[in-house]
């Protein structure tokens, strides 16, 4: 259920969170049937907070560069589910605004993909690992200031980002998105992990190569939890 994290009477600036589920195209078979499930409920939910709460005038998205028209076609091309929520707003009245500073996303990419190569010296990997949480550290710090700045006086925005924990503005009413359908999908996935780190450990048991890796929670970023932001490639 949506919910409001301050409780009480709403404040003027409201801020609609949906957790930024990915699509995966090497997931097992029964993803593709929950991840749409999950987008299908969340569209339904925040047109029901909407109704209540405020309609949708601007959109912010982790991990999608530009705004405007750039911006829609960035998300249509890689999450087409999420792409018809947002659109639906946007041709509603709503903008979508830019989130990311493109070096900033880039930098934090491309040390990511370091750190997923593997070392050979524990040097090496502490100086690359120091690189990425660097990056990392100032992406998080722009995209705060692109909210305190960005969400005006009376307005109503949607935030789609891989972690609801986001730090808002004094004064933000915050709401969650997050239907039945969202927790089905993540439960599916931690069997399926389990699964696949037992046949694993099983394969390695046996002396054989372990098959493909399990797939990646929905929530989680590429490859640090502890940013809690979502980047392409991380499934």
């Amino acid at each position: 259920m949506a919910e409001s994290e301050n409780g009480g009477v709403l404040t003027e600036r409201k801020a609609y969170i949906v957790p930024f589920i990915q699509p995966s195209q090497q997931a097992p078979e029964g993803f593709t049937e929950l991840f749409n499930a999950y987008w299908k409920a969340a569209d339904e939910q925040l047109s029901g907070l909407e109704a209540r709460s405020g309609i949708v005038k601007r959109v912010f998205a982790e991990g999608v560069l530009g705004k405007g028209d750039d911006a829609l076609l960035m998300m249509e091309q890689t999450n087409r589910q999420a792409w018809h929520l947002v659109k639906a707003r946007v041709d509603a009245g709503a903008r979508m605004d830019e989130y990311e500073d493109p070096e900033l996303f880039g930098e934090v990419i491309d040390w990511g993909r370091c750190l997923s190569v593997g070392f050979v010296s524990q040097g090496a990997a502490n100086a690359v690992s120091a690189c990425y949480q660097d990056a990392a550290m100032r992406r998080q710090r722009h995209l705060d200031e692109r909210l305190s700045e960005g969400i005006e006086a009376g307005e109503s925005v949607l935030i789609l980002s891989g972690t609801t924990d986001i730090q808002l503005p004094e004064g933000v009413e915050k709401f969650i998105v997050s239907p039945p359908e969202l927790d089905a999908l993540e439960r599916w996935i931690r069997r399926v992990n389990e699964a696949a780190r037992r046949a694993a450990e099983e394969a390695i048991a046996r002396g054989q190569q372990p098959g493909q890796a399990p797939t990646p929670p929905p929530s989680e970023s590429s490859g640090d939890s502890s940013s809690g932001l979502w980047t392409p490639g991380s499934n």
